[in-house]
Parts: structure tokens; C-alpha cells; sequence
């Protein structure tokens, strides 16, 4: 990645910010949790052709009562995506699937009504994405992108850095741990820095995550 120590920056700062605004506010319940998982990655487009892959993400978030039966969740997680893009080494050779991966740092926050008190509740809200270019082995640098004449891998690489997210989950357990189940998608056109031919394309994230939250 070009700018790992960055997006960490950036993650830090965010968690710090969201953090203290929640602990200021919510006194009757606030906790601290730390939380890792994995998730499945994909772009809906009609401008590539991709396949979803697997994933890992971890952060910390904060979970306070708002009222009996609804808490706010404030999250910040980094993220590595993967997908596959198909493409081929020349215009006569088999599509192949490439491999993409994009390391991310996302800050939302979720309303969370409980259906049962500590132990299961639906969530709900916004997200904020921040990326970097997807990246590439170099040995596919060069592929042609299924669907085009020479538009490559290495050109398909830019990304829209930030995008809006809509959260919508589970989380069922304890007071002290969770695990939670959640789609994303994502209301950007992520491929918006691409052109091929004076058209632009256009896709949007999804993603469908398992998580695991200890509560501090």
C-alpha cells in the first residue's frame, strides 16, 4: 500500500474524536469495544466483470444508551478488501480472474434497537470510506480487462476516495461480547475516476461482514 501510515493517521484521529463525543454524552451506558472480523467484497457494476472475495477488518467502537430500548453504536474499523476482476494477458488468451485489494478506514455510526435487553438488537446508519488505489501484483499490470481492447489492470486501479455507506445489521450475544451481521452498500460510484472512451464508469460497493465484538 503507498499510504498505510496515512490512512492509520487518519483512523486514530477519527476514533479519538468519535470516542470522547460519546462518552461526554451518554453516561448511562457507554463501553468501549474492540472488534475484528471478515467480510465478503464486491463491486456491483456493469462496467467490469468481478467476483467477490474475502476479506478481514478490526477496530474499536462505542456503544451507549440513548434510550431503554435504543443504544448508538460509533465505529471505526480498518479494513482489506479483495475482489476479482477478469481480464487476459493479451486479446487472444482465456480470461483469467485478477486479484484487487484496497486497504480502507471507515467511521460510521448505528442505531441499534433492542429487541432483547443486552442480548439482540437490529442496527442501522451511515458510513464513511476512505481509500486508497486498489493494488495490483505486477505481473498483471499489463492485463487487458474483460469487456475492452486495452483498457488494463494498471489503468483501473484509481478509486473514489471516499464513499458513503449505508449499514444495515444484526448483533446478538452478551453484554460484554457480540457478534454481529452486516450488509454495506455503498451510495458512491467508487469507480468514478475511471474513463474508458470519454465514458465513465460506474459501480458500487457491497459487502456482508461477520463480526466479533469484546466489550470493554
Amino acid at each position: 500500500m503507498q499510504k498505510p501510515t496515512y490512512l492509520l493517521l487518519v483512523a486514530v484521529t477519527l476514533l479519538f474524536v468519535t470516542n470522547s463525543f460519546s462518552q461526554g454524552r451518554y453516561d448511562n451506558y457507554n463501553r468501549l469495544g474492540i472488534s475484528a472480523g471478515f467480510h465478503q467484497f464486491d463491486i456491483r457494476t456493469d462496467d467490469l466483470v468481478t467476483t467477490k472475495s474475502t476479506g478481514f477488518q478490526g477496530g474499536l467502537s462505542t456503544r451507549g444508551t440513548v434510550a431503554r430500548h435504543f443504544d448508538m453504536v460509533y465505529f471505526l474499523h480498518l479494513n482489506f478488501h479483495e475482489l476479482n476482476v477478469l481480464g487476459r494477458e493479451t486479446v487472444t488468451s482465456l480470461n483469467q480472474e485478477i486479484p484487487f485489494s484496497l486497504l480502507a478506514a471507515k467511521i460510521g455510526v448505528l442505531g441499534s434497537y433492542k429487541i432483547v435487553e443486552k442480548h439482540l438488537s437490529v442496527e442501522f446508519g451511515p458510513a464513511l470510506q476512505l481509500t486508497e488505489k486498489f493494488e495490483i501484483d505486477s505481473q498483471f499490470e499489463d492485463y487487458i480487462l474483460q469487456g475492452y481492447d486495452s483498457f488494463t489492470a494498471k489503468e483501473a486501479r484509481q478509486t473514489n476516495r471516499l464513499n458513503v455507506m449505508g449499514v444495515v445489521g444484526i448483533s446478538a450475544g452478551f453484554q460484554s461480547f457480540k457478534i454481529s451481521l452486516q450488509y454495506e452498500y455503498g451510495f458512491t460510484n467508487v469507480l468514478s475516476k475511471l474513463t474508458v472512451d470519454n465514458n465513465k464508469l460506474k459501480g458500487n460497493i457491497e459487502q456482508l461482514s461477520v463480526l466479533a465484538t469484546f466489550y470493554l
